[in-house]
């Protein structure tokens, strides 16, 4: 990778999470909160339909279940903290072979990175809507639309913690607009499709160290040019045949000569970017006495999200080390990111055990091995940058049951297992994702024969999630800039949701 390449990404831990942010309550970033009625018994069997129209989410083949005209509209409340703890980080060693560690240059060890090793409540809470609604053309044709939140989240660190170049703020928000049709068939079987729009819309930012940048420049420059790395001396620089070589003003914090000294000049990049991806859903369901079950699958989606990077360059440092940044292509301008988000298959069962009693069961496969890298593309002319993922697929597991109470209470309650798609070598402070345990309560009112009102709440209980980000080995390495990063993350999720159903 050139040295342009390896600058420029510096400040695009960015993009990694643009369309791909941390996630509120699902493996990944995924979020499955699209139905308050369903949140009560951990979605259990909601592929084959839940208690409402807001299954249609995940199962456009359910609008058979309901006849002539009705609708859902409500939201859910996402209560999360995430706590980052413990946390160390240094800078590449590589940097000790070029000198910069060593006396020459400050007579001090810059290869710790300083700042506070533990945070506040990272994560930003949220409501999140939904709303469906179906028609009847006839009695075995129907036709529905969903609007829902698939994926999201926001998390923002303090600017001066010690993995603020790994993360500052990672804010994803999408909606998704998906028109459905169903048809009833012969023997019990029901089929259904969805055409859906998805937008996004994301903003990122990261510290920089451009001090690290520098001096990886330099260093790079030289061993291109065949000369000496171990502590290179200002004769050395001044002479260097090299042109890209960047040398900065002297320092008396920093020391003489003071050019390209890691941590030196700390500074700030962000992106804004959005973008519109589309695709399809299709399911069916299979109705004997008392059992249903249904089938379903989301496709895989690819978006492309552009926008705007911007850099913000601390005051001090020197014009010729700023040129050299510039030159480099740190410099604000548009950018893309081309985004392969996973598909889902999912199956569902509700069994009628007795009159008033159903028990549910739900098991959901996503491919987040789709998402091995993220590629951004810049519109300077930069080289792609590369993010490595390696996401593994995850699985959703669920079982709850519901019971009616007489003519009005219908009582839910349900248990899920939920399956990381991140291991402790890939977890970032962007994506504070871990294997969750779901506990889960709600019930229904009937207030009429056309108003119904739902509520959920479900307590997961997120395993603490360990990161483990290695420093570049090489002036190449993309990782070089940010340095490692260790330590543990603590998570606490809560989500509330309320709906009112109303039939025409």
């Amino acid at each position: 990778m050139s040295h342009r390449s390896r600058l420029t990404f510096t400040a695009l831990t960015l993009v990694a999470a643009a369309a791909l942010a941390p996630q509120a309550q699902a493996a990944g970033f995924q979020l499955r909160e699209q139905s308050p009625s369903a949140l009560g018994n951990a979605f259990a069997g909601i592929s084959a339909g839940g208690s409402d129209i807001s299954s249609l989410f995940f199962n456009p083949a359910v609008l058979t279940q309901y006849e002539g005209t009705t609708f859902s509209f409500g939201a859910t409340y996402v209560g999360i903290s995430a706590k980052f703890t413990d946390a160390s980080a240094s800078r590449t060693p590589v940097l000790q072979g070029l000198g910069f560690f060593s006396a020459p240059i400050t007579g001090a060890n810059l290869s710790p990175i300083s700042g506070a090793s533990t945070t506040s409540n990272a994560a930003v809470p949220a409501a999140l809507p939904e709303f469906n609604i179906a028609y009847s053309l006839s009695k075995d044709v129907k036709v529905g639309l969903s609007v829902n939140v698939p994926f999201g989240l926001t998390t923002e660190y303090d600017a001066n913690w010690i993995g603020r170049y790994h993360a500052l703020k990672s804010d994803l928000k999408t909606i998704d607009v998906a028109p459905s049709i169903a048809f009833r068939l012969e023997d019990g079987w029901t089929v259904g499709v969805a055409f859906v729009v998805r937008k996004a819309d994301a903003e990122l930012s990261n510290g920089v160290d451009f001090g690290t940048a520098l001096a990886l420049k330099v260093g790079g420059a030289l061993a291109a040019a065949g000369l000496s790395t171990v502590s290179p001396s200002p004769s050395t620089l001044q002479n260097s045949p090299v042109a890209t070589i960047a040398m900065g003003a002297p320092s008396a914090v920093l020391g003489t000569p003071g050019y390209a000294t890691p941590g030196a000049w700390d500074g700030t990049a962000g992106l804004k970017g959005s973008g519109w991806g589309y695709g399809w859903k299709a399911g069916a369901t299979y109705q004997i006495p008392d059992l249903r079950i249904g089938l379903a699958y989301h496709a895989a989606m690819h978006m492309n999200l552009k926008g705007d990077a911007s850099f913000v360059y601390p005051t001090t440092i020197p014009s010729t080390d700023l040129a050299a940044l510039n030159a480099a292509g740190l410099k604000n301008g548009g950018g893309s990111a081309d985004l392969n988000l996973p598909a889902t298959a999912s199956v569902g069962i509700d069994w009628q055990v007795a009159p008033d009693i159903s028990v549910q069961s739900e098991v959901a496969r996503t491919t987040w091995s789709r998402f091995r890298e993220l590629r951004v593309k810049f519109d300077s002319g930069a080289p792609d940058s590369i993010t490595d993922e390696s996401w593994q697929d995850s699985t959703f597991v669920s079982v709850g049951t519901t019971w009616k109470v007489g003519s009005q209470w219908t009582l839910r309650a349900g248990l899920a297992l939920d399956k990381s798609a991140v291991d402790d070598a890939h977890r970032t402070p962007r994506i504070p994702d871990n294997d969750r345990q779901w506990a889960s309560v709600g019930a229904s009112y009937v207030l009429s024969k056309k108003v119904t009102l739902d509520v959920g709440y479900t307590y997961l209980r997120v395993g603490d999630g360990k990161v483990m980000l290695s420093p570049g080995t090489s002036p190449y390495d993309i990782s070089a800039t940010r340095g490692s990063l260790n330590g543990s993350i603590q998570a606490k999720i809560s989500l509330l949701g309320a709906s009112i159903r109303y039939n025409f």
